[in-house]
């Protein structure tokens, strides 16, 4: 579900933002492989709309994440970018990179 909502993101990224719940439920499965894939689509489907949640989200899994995850690393790297791109105001962007 996640690879094919991946492809279809780029098409047609309303149809992938009506499954954002399922979507984000993903990263509560054991498979790291599904998880990983699952961090790239809340990535690429993020907007000024929902950037909140989804960053939310990506905190919460990092927080809860073992120090040698593998995924951490690139976690890291997109709440950075998403909160560059999509900041709704300089407090939540300040706030959100001291979370890292």
């Amino acid at each position: 579900t996640v690879t094919g909502l991946s492809l279809i993101v780029g098409v047609n990224p309303d149809y992938v933002l009506q499954h954002q719940q399922a979507i984000v439920e993903c990263l509560e499965d054991n498979d790291e492989t599904l998880k990983g894939k699952t961090i790239d689509l809340l990535y690429k489907m993020t907007n000024y709309k929902n950037v909140n949640a989804i960053v939310e989200k990506f905190l919460t899994y990092l927080r809860a994440s073992p120090s040698d995850s593998s995924l951490r690393k690139d976690l890291v790297y997109k709440i950075n970018q998403l909160a560059e791109r999509f900041a709704t105001n300089k407090t939540w962007f300040v706030t959100t990179i001291n979370q890292l």
